[in-house]
């Protein structure tokens, strides 16, 4: 009997207790990356604090409209702290050194980008499983640092290869778990996945509320990086697809009977795995540079994918920053931005199937421009409710789109891309992405000189994201290709049929 990776791993269950365990561990370690990303930004802000002296109350009374104004003007003896500190706290972090602040987000960011792309050609030339086992204990070892750095210079340095190990993983999961799930369910595991990176945000508020010592909550998500990375390395194989993309259908077919064995469904014995073709392939055009020998079709759609997680994550780092400027407690504000990313999530996961995977984009964007062009309308704050603004209204509808394009836009890549480059390109995207995310606080800078700027930047971008997205062959229920071949075919609508008849194999 011969069958493809994808038939084979179809037959063993489209969702059985492997994939059950694959979006559980990916799902935690999605809320820790969550935490370990955004925590910061709640950390490093001054937290309450009560006069010590007289003389604290009495430039308090003088500055009534501007609290932080007031603690700027006073000496440590004069005040203290209400019931935490924090890491604005202990490094000294605020007032005429809070620039230092900003320095973590960017070395964030950096780290990131630099880990997108390499950590994604490591999975691609030594596997997926073999990348994410020792990178998350590496991880779990340099958070555990973080909690017992000693100063800010340190926790900078450590905040940069925590950014670098968080973008490598967050490409390499989304590919090894995108390969290990079935097409029926992929969309509602990547949701469920993605969706505690969203709604992460909120638990992590709550969380970070009750503990108080900072160096506690990276001591707590020390260990819970360590339990994803035993599970991982216990429970998960390394993926079929990696296999026969490299021709092993030996080991292809291994990794299949591990499934087999945890899913509970046995493989036929007299299954053969079908070797994919590779016409006219050498070693370097089945590498991310194989993109320099297709298609001029497949070249133009590698482009708008591009730029369309350029567009991503401009527009979605533009809106937070929005957002999370928005006066009031930092751990409501939080709480509340996180919420938001629930209709989204919900919605894709109720339509990423149905609609398909372009479709669900272009609607997304389409209700992205909307928003932002009712925005544009009200920039000059139409009042709501008295406390509610349309613009704001509208600003976190886009955001909440934002977030569920961004899920959707690393499972799209994953489809489209073949297993014997797809880390390494899906990464490659990320780390255009991480462009955009660096120039949307410049984009915001033009919101000094005049607020239309913003807007136009953002709505203008969105459309040709859209008018590209439209371009591109749809994914929805398509056996992953494993070659450049297979993905031209793709791109030119020359494909076989989708796999959900393949369903009744399970």
């Amino acid at each position: 009997m011969k069958q493809s990776v994808e038939e084979a791993l179809i037959s063993l269950g489209n969702f059985g207790t492997l994939q059950l365990i694959t979006t559980a561990v990916f799902s935690l370690y999605q809320f820790i990356a969550c935490v370990v990303a955004f925590s910061v930004s709640i950390t490093l802000k001054v937290p309450d604090w009560e006069c010590a002296t007289e003389k604290c109350t009495d430039i308090l009374r003088d500055n009534k409209a501007d609290r932080l104004t007031a603690f700027c003007q006073l000496n440590p003896s004069d005040y203290k702290w209400a019931d935490r500190t924090n890491i604005a706290t202990e490094y000294s972090v605020f007032c005429s050194t809070a620039y230092l602040a900003a320095l973590s987000i960017s070395y964030y960011f950096v780290g990131y980008a630099v880990g997108t792309t390499s950590l994604g050609v490591l999975a691609d030339r030594y596997g997926r499983k073999r990348v994410v086992v020792p990178v998350l204990l590496i991880y779990t070892g340099i958070t555990g640092l973080v909690a017992s750095s000693t100063s800010y210079h340190q926790f900078l340095l450590l905040r940069g290869i925590s950014g670098m190990l968080h973008g490598g993983l967050q490409n390499v999961t989304h590919v090894l778990q995108a390969e290990l799930i079935p097409p029926k369910y992929r969309n509602a595991c990547n949701t469920m996945k993605e969706g505690m990176f969203g709604f992460g945000l909120s638990i992590s508020a709550v969380m970070l509320y009750y503990i108080t010592s900072w160096r506690l909550q990276f001591v707590i998500l020390c260990v819970l990086l360590g339990i994803c990375a035993v599970i991982v390395q216990t429970m998960l194989p390394e993926s079929p697809f990696y296999y026969a993309g490299k021709g092993d259908m030996d080991r292809a077919l291994i990794s299949l009977q591990k499934i087999s064995l945890t899913n509970k469904v046995p493989l036929p014995h007299t299954l053969i795995l079908e070797r994919p073709t590779k016409p006219g392939t050498t070693t370097s055009s089945e590498s991310i540079f194989g993109i320099l020998h297709v298609s001029m079709v497949r070249k133009l759609g590698v482009v708008s994918l591009f730029y369309a997680f350029f567009t991503m994550a401009l527009l979605l780092y533009c809106l937070s920053y929005h957002v999370s400027a928005v006066p009031g407690d930092v751990y409501n504000n939080s709480f509340l931005m996180g919420l938001t990313s629930v209709p989204a999530y919900y919605w894709l996961y109720r339509y990423g199937d149905k609609l398909g995977r372009k479709k669900c984009l272009i609607n997304l964007y389409m209700l992205t421009v909307c928003s932002l062009l009712v925005a544009w309308c009200d920039s000059r704050g139409t009042a709501l409710f008295h406390t509610v603004t349309v613009q704001l209204l509208a600003f976190v509808t886009a955001r909440s789109c934002m977030l569920a394009i961004a899920s959707l836009m690393y499972l799209y890549t994953s489809e489209l891309y073949p297993s014997s480059a797809r880390s390494g390109l899906v990464g490659l995207s990320s780390m255009i992405a991480r462009a955009g995310a660096i120039l949307s606080s410049y984009v915001l800078v033009l919101d000094t000189y005049d607020p239309s700027l913003v807007y136009i930047i953002c709505v203008v971008a969105a459309v040709l994201a859209l008018v590209l997205l439209a371009r591109l062959p749809d994914t929805t229920g398509i056996q992953l290709p494993q070659t450049f071949g297979e993905c031209d075919a793709l791109f030119q609508g020359q494909v076989g049929g989708p796999v959900e008849d393949l369903s009744r194999m399970a």
